[in-house]
């Protein structure tokens, strides 16, 4: 009876395994993620029999389709990993997201000081972001993990400990650290009313010095590092099987580095637009966040954008300058992604004017026109100042002004006829690019190719031939030998 079972949990578990075979080939987040589930616990309960059903079966199996099994269970594991890394992505990217908006929310009432009650307000959204930092360092964590057994996965490995490393170790720790940063809800408002907590606007606040609240929430917005990833697990290259499979067989990683690089090479202005608008916003917000006025306020949104501008084009007026530490910083900081962007945007600027390959050659068709109407005209010219020479010379005028004109403008005439024709030479170059060169090997290697296949044939009929040539000599050796036989028979 237990026999019986066993082997129509087998055939189930064949069943599964092909038909997870047919499937595991298609996107990572398709609609048939529900259906793996039942598979795997089918392939789990066939493997976890008893020991004497599971000798039994693995005679009459062969090691082929043991091998099968477990690439298939592989691949159903790889598939659910791949799938709740997606997931997990994207609920820390919302968690790390929404405590920067809550943190902007917090330092506003703080700055505006409108409600006697703020401070209250303020130590909720600072409960809610301490609630979030707890639930998103747990998640960096278990996306660590999961990772790791992707890892092990992908390398055939017994356990996920085998590729942990010190690196990865510090990694780790290092986005734990990024993302467990954020104001922390001190004092209990409900609890002690004589003291003020030090994050809530007191107008006796020396402009040399931060709030607690900023200090704590500037770092931040290094949280924003959780789009990258949330754009990379988004990506159609990422999700797809076909660019995955295509990647592995070339040894190219596709991973954000790469993504980053298509992108750009794909979308550049796009791509320093959506750079740059965070850049603005965040940087802005930053500056108004650490400076003050005279009157011991924050600066105005605008007077931050105003200063981030000038700043972050290097041109830097002197209307607004930092008045701490901490905005010198951020002022330091944005100059010099500045200065990086400026560059980028020149690369950029490059190459949306570079002529496409129909419109260079259109220019060089027609400056090509060009230089040959103007040869023309200056091989005419040569012409005509030679006869007028000829004409002066025979009339005995060889020292006249005119004689001496006609003779500049003719050496003027040749010397541009040589230019004209340097300038076309050129312009044939600079024709000649890449895609030419690429089309020239192209026609030179079918040429070749073809030269090869007429040797080849050439050379079986030169072999055919010096066949029947040796079969002609065969049979004239044959009459002559018949002949002379003939010879004798009559002589006798």
């Amino acid at each position: 009876m237990r026999l019986s079972l066993f082997t129509s949990l087998s055939s189930q578990a064949n069943g599964a395994i092909s038909s997870a075979m047919t499937s595991i080939v298609s996107i990572p987040n398709s609609s048939s993620t529900t259906s793996v589930i039942p598979l795997l616990k089918i392939v789990d309960e066939t493997a976890n029999g008893n020991d004497h059903d599971l000798q039994i079966y693995k005679k009459r199996t062969s090691p082929r389709t043991v091998l099968m099994a477990d690439i298939s269970r592989r691949l159903l594991r790889r598939k659910l990993l791949h799938n709740r890394l997606y997931l997990i992505s994207d609920i820390m990217c919302f968690l790390g997201l929404l405590g920067i908006i809550l943190m902007i929310i917090n330092n506003e009432i703080i700055f505006l000081n409108i409600y006697d009650k703020s401070k209250y307000i303020c130590w909720f959204i600072k409960l809610i972001i301490t609630i979030t930092t707890i639930i998103l360092v747990v998640l960096v964590f278990y996306f660590r993990r999961l990772e790791l057994d992707l890892y092990a996965i992908n390398n055939s490995f017994n356990h996920w400990r085998i590729g942990l490393t010190t690196t990865k170790i510090c990694l780790t720790i290092f986005e734990a650290f990024i993302c467990i940063i954020h104001p922390i809800p001190l004092d209990f408002p409900f609890i002690s009313h004589s003291k003020s907590n030090n994050s809530t606007i007191s107008n006796s606040i020396a402009p040399t010095h931060i709030t607690m609240d900023v200090t704590l929430g500037l770092p931040m917005f290094a949280r924003l590092y959780l789009i990258c990833r949330f754009l990379m697990f988004n990506s159609h290259l990422v999700r797809d099987a076909i660019s995955q499979s295509i990647g592995s067989l070339n040894q190219v990683s596709i991973n954000f580095k790469f993504l980053l690089k298509t992108y750009i090479q794909q979308w550049p202005a796009r791509c320093l637009f959506i750079f740059c608008l965070p850049l603005f916003l965040t940087s802005s917000w930053s500056l108004r966040a650490c400076n003050y006025k005279a009157t011991i306020e924050h600066i105005s949104m605008l007077d931050a954008m105003w200063l981030f501008i000038v700043t972050f084009t290097t041109v830097g007026y002197g209307d607004l300058t930092p008045t701490n530490y901490c905005g010198r910083s951020v002022a330091g900081i944005t100059a010099m992604i500045g200065l990086l962007s400026t560059a980028f945007l020149v690369s950029v600027l490059s190459q949306k004017l570079k002529l496409s390959r129909s419109e260079k050659y259109v220019h060089i068709f027609v400056l090509n026109m060009q230089m040959l109407k103007e040869r023309k005209n200056h091989a005419a010219n040569i012409i005509k100042f030679i006869f007028k020479l000829w004409l002066l010379k025979k009339k005995h005028q060889p020292t006249s002004n005119e004689y001496i004109k006609a003779q500049r403008e003719l050496v003027r005439s040749m010397h541009f006829n040589q230019q004209l024709k340097l300038g076309q030479k050129k312009l044939v170059d600079s024709c000649i690019g890449i895609p030419e060169l690429v089309v020239i090997q192209r026609q030179t290697n079918d040429q070749t190719c073809e030269n090869t296949q007429t040797l080849a044939i050439m050379k079986l009929k030169m072999n055919k031939i010096e066949e029947q040539l040796g079969e002609m000599n065969h049979a004239i050796t044959n009459i002559q030998n018949t002949l002379h036989l003939l010879l004798n028979r009559i002589s006798q």
